[in-house]
């Protein structure tokens, strides 16, 4: 059996300390998290934590220390 994930990442909002994101998985369901720009850590708002939420947020950390930047719009697949 293969595992898929996928999810369209958007970013909601941003100040200063924080960037809130909303991802989509393939079932149409919406998740949010937060990158806590001080602290270098994401979180997420509804309590999950699998695989797509943990790709997901790997996929904006990547963007952050890479070049402290914070895409509009990402997309997570395998």
């Amino acid at each position: 059996m293969t595992l898929a994930l996928y999810a369209e990442i958007e970013k909601v909002d941003e100040d200063e300390e924080r960037v809130r994101y909303r991802y989509t998985d393939i079932q149409g369901s919406q998740y949010t998290l937060v990158l806590n720009k001080a602290t270098e850590v994401i979180a997420s708002e509804n309590g999950e934590d699998d695989m797509l939420y943990r790709a997901v947020a790997r996929k904006i950390a990547a963007a952050w220390l890479d070049s402290e930047a914070t895409p509009e719009r990402l997309v997570v697949q395998s």
